[in-house]
């Protein structure tokens, strides 16, 4: 760093020499420039010195100097300004920052009065001009140090101003020291109106008492609402704020303020989550002590974060736990958000789980889009079908589990996020991981507290329950007037394997409310394939293995088709459930 950097001090230091001494001072700097005069060498600041002059001398052995009349001619002999001069005596002392030499402080007498005293004050002088140059250096270190820290400031300021989420900064009386330029945008300000005005003038949120506690005070919060969705409205955006505190040893210096905008998306998820009426385990009917001892178990275990795999059968329910589990945790005023991994093709699950920034890949949106990880921080993520979770993407899902972090698609910047997870199949996962379908060490991260739901023939007891809950649900869902089931039907009911459990029985009453005319509901209502053994309908006690299987696939097909739709999409996912492939399912529809 060049002595010319604090050039103003430089001379001022110069004529307080001059002044001291009542002789003239010339300052150079480490390429031989006068950087400070006073005198007749003033008019010279910022020309090089005379080559070979003392003061060169002095730069180069890095120790103090001092000639006088009778030693110019050993010393001053190669000076190229020699001539010309008319000094009588120099001192140069050398000003040393470190290891380096930065330049020379001169001294020098035109007359024999001043060449007197520097000739009886030498000693004293070289000591003054000592500490005139670690001046010199001190200052010039200070210079350095703010020049670093205002590039330091700038580089972090542009970084900061490049981030997506809104930075304020306010000191300990709340006033605004800086704003970055996301933050500018999303509440329609300018930076350079809001500094040194109060922060809860801008976000009334921060006036909350709550919100004037330190964010990582607020893990857990009775309301973590208050830190993770709190939404500023004032100016129509809509966006979390949260605060940090800045300590400097254990002692509070400033704060830091986060508004992080809500995306249309998680807007939505929102208001539908607002919309949401709580489902708790009270809401799950059953009366047997196979469920109720399920229901217990998933109800002690709701209250903490650790992972849960509900495994069972299809249709038996495994959806409504998870809802269960999460309303009736700490996290019932988060998100809960769902996502089927079999309903969504491989090449983009892993986007629908982890969001991509805007142009990682042909065809993305532009804006970018959040993943449902994202979307859930704060709340619980349930993956149901997690045995048809593509290999490839079981590492990742593993890395979030223990890292609680990842990035998006195309992104690099690392998204942390508090996410419980509750996985669902109904697959033999020990068999896939024979098979190497299914990574072994993701299994045991998710088996951490197994849930396992009982099919609805284990728990007969519940059968009666069910049956007339779901048909009072239907015909009050379909306008119809009160039925009842016949004995028979209920016998039936009791008797039947129900393969589809209870997802086949709601589809089941909801088609017998349709079809039925009468307020009982009758054998003759029924499928074929639930009647069975049935001989009230002729000819049915001869029907051959072959067709009852046939009949019965019938059956199953049409309650799924009822259920899912008839869209490609849901076609796809029937023979993904049913273990057949699409081709299959449609020659089985055909026929």
């Amino acid at each position: 760093m060049s002595l010319f950097k604090i050039q103003n001090v430089v001379q001022e230091v110069a004529e307080s020499i001059s002044s001291i001494l009542g002789v003239e001072v010339t300052i150079v700097d480490e390429n031989y420039k006068r950087v400070a005069a006073t005198g007749k060498s003033k008019e010279y600041i910022g020309g090089r010195i005379p080559q070979s002059c003392i003061f060169e001398t002095v730069l180069q052995e890095r120790e103090p100097r001092f000639v006088n009349q009778d030693e110019r001619s050993i010393h001053c002999k190669d000076c190229e300004g020699q001539e010309d001069c008319a000094v009588l005596a120099t001192i140069g002392h050398p000003i040393i920052n470190g290891e380096k030499v930065v330049g020379v402080i001169g001294v020098n007498a035109f007359r024999e009065d001043e060449e007197r005293k520097l000739i009886d004050n030498r000693e004293s002088l070289l000591l003054f001009l000592n500490k005139q140059s670690s001046l010199l250096v001190n200052t010039l270190t200070s210079f350095e140090i703010i020049q670093t820290l205002k590039i330091q400031s700038q580089e972090i300021n542009q970084m900061i101003d490049g981030f997506p989420h809104g930075v304020i900064c306010a000191d300990l009386d709340g006033m605004i020291k800086y704003i970055n330029k996301s933050a500018e945008a999303m509440l329609s300000v300018s930076r350079k109106d809001v500094i040194n005005r109060r922060v809860d003038e801008l976000i009334p949120e921060t006036s909350n008492p709550v919100m004037l506690q330190n964010h990582n005070e607020l893990q857990n919060h009775d309301k973590p609402e208050n830190y993770n969705k709190l939404k500023h409205q004032s100016r129509g955006i809509s966006c979390h704020v949260k605060r940090h505190d800045v300590s400097l040893q254990d002692i509070k210096v400033s704060t830091i303020i986060e508004l992080h905008r809500t995306s249309e998306m998680i807007k939505d998820a929102y208001n539908l989550l607002e919309r949401r009426q709580a489902f708790t385990f009270d809401d799950i009917i059953s009366q047997s002590d196979c469920m109720e001892q399920v229901k217990e178990i998933s109800k002690k275990v709701s209250g903490n974060n650790s992972t849960i795999l509900i495994r069972g059968e299809s249709g038996t329910g495994k959806e409504l736990f998870a809802r269960a589990i999460h309303f009736e945790s700490p996290r019932n005023q988060a998100p809960l958000i769902a996502i089927n991994c079999a309903s969504i093709p491989d090449n983009l699950l892993e986007s629908e789980l982890f969001g991509f920034e805007r142009g990682s890949f042909t065809g993305a949106r532009p804006q970018g889009h959040i993943g449902k990880f994202e979307l859930a921080n704060g709340g619980t993520l349930f993956l149901d079908e997690i045995g048809d979770l593509p290999i490839h993407l079981q590492p990742k899902i593993l890395r979030v589990l223990q890292e609680n972090s990842f990035t998006r698609i195309g992104g690099n910047n690392l998204i942390e996020v508090d996410v419980r997870l509750i996985a669902a199949t109904n697959r033999n996962l020990e068999k896939m991981i024979e098979d190497g379908l299914f990574r072994e060490d993701l299994y045991y991260r998710l088996n951490v507290i197994p849930v396992l739901l009982p099919p609805l023939r284990a728990r007969k007891e519940d059968i009666p329950l069910l049956s007339g809950y779901l048909l009072e649900k239907y015909c009050a869902k379909l306008g119809a007037e009160k039925k009842v089931f016949s004995a028979e039907v209920q016998k039936i009911f009791n008797e039947y394997r129900w393969p589809g459990n209870v997802r086949e029985m709601e589809n089941l009453i909801e088609y017998l409310v349709n079809i039925s005319k009468q307020e009982v509901i009758s054998v003759h209502n029924l499928p074929e394939a639930v009647r069975g053994q049935d001989h009230s309908k002729p000819g049915s006690a001869e029907m051959d293995l072959k067709s009852r299987t046939e009949q019965f696939e019938a059956q199953v097909i049409e309650s799924m088709i009822r259920e899912y739709g008839d869209s490609t999409e849901a076609k796809q996912r029937i023979a993904s459930v049913l273990g057949i492939n699409l081709t299959t399912l449609y020659r089985k529809m055909k026929k």
